[in-house]
């Protein structure tokens, strides 16, 4: 109908439900909820994803490029190996939710997807890091949906099944016109140092083990991150705090137990380091006040 917008429920069931699964190779699904507005800062996207928002709003604002937001309904793509700013708006006096699904390079190397993009992007300009969906087809919605859930832990099924989820939600994108690409690999120090630390941010990670991972000296090691202007002691809390944002987000494990997830022994010594980095306090992600 014209001028009507379509508003996507959560599915039943998890209208409350923080959820976070994946299966490394092929993808990451999440529910992420905030009990209050934020803006979040430099935030690395490392694969490419799609986002639906159910309520409140969200902006994104690439390193390079135009910002673009999606309002309850819509949907945000986003291509993977860039730093981007969030914005989590609240509209309804309770909470902002949406529902993402990041893509890994075994679904996203499909010889068949491939070729259909090239073939339907031929000659086109670059697309843009971060781009809105208006209208998700019902079709996209469900298919969103049914991969979203396949990443849950479950042995009866397959990852070969998993991934043709996922690659039914690529072509869909690609029935949009819009293509999902896997990132360039990272050629810099920092951005493999970056994708080590991911894997496991609760490790001791010192600059002699990581230099021991990388067959490399530490000062060699050092010299590199300098010529990148960065530093190994700023890496490692980086990475620590992004993978705790997740988990406030995604998941309702509590504080103490998020904290010595990403690699801290003291609860308050994790909270002033979430709030020297991003400005607020782990609390107010979940949104305590609200009961959240």
């Amino acid at each position: 109908m014209s001028g009507e917008r379509r508003v996507l429920r959560t599915p039943a069931g998890a209208e409350l439900a923080r959820t976070l699964h994946a299966r490394p190779a092929l993808g990451v699904a999440a529910h992420v909820m905030q009990g209050e507005g934020l803006e979040i800062v430099r935030i690395r996207v490392e694969r490419p994803a799609l986002i639906l928002v159910d309520r409140g709003i969200k902006t994104v604002k690439p390193e390079r490029g135009a910002a673009v937001r999606a309002m309850p309904g819509q949907a945000l793509l986003l291509a993977g190996g860039q730093t981007v700013d969030f914005h989590n708006r609240i509209t309804d006096g309770e909470r902002y939710e949406a529902r993402w699904l990041m893509f890994g390079g075994v679904v996203l190397d499909d010889p068949y997807y491939l070729a259909t993009a090239e073939r339907l992007h031929a000659g086109k300009a670059a697309m843009p890091r971060a781009q809105a969906l208006r209208r998700v087809p019902p079709g996209l919605a469900d298919a969103f949906e049914r991969a979203r859930r396949a990443l849950a832990p479950d042995p009866s099924l397959p990852d070969t099944v998993v991934r043709q989820q996922l690659l039914e939600v690529a072509h869909w994108l690609l029935a949009q016109g819009l293509v999902l690409r896997a990132p360039m690999e990272d050629a810099r120090i920092s951005g493999r140092i970056r994708a080590m630390l991911s894997a496991r941010p609760e490790d001791d990670w010192s600059a002699a083990a990581i230099a021991r991972a990388l067959a490399m000296s530490e000062a060699t090691l050092r010299r590199r991150l300098a010529a990148e202007g960065a530093s190994l002691r700023e890496l490692i809390a980086d990475v620590r705090m992004a993978s705790a944002l997740v988990l406030l987000q995604a998941t309702s494990r509590p504080v103490s137990e998020i904290a010595s997830a990403v690699g801290y022994d003291s609860p308050s010594r994790f909270a002033v380091r979430f709030r020297d980095r991003f400005g607020f306090a782990p609390t107010a992600v979940r949104g305590h006040a609200r009961g959240m």
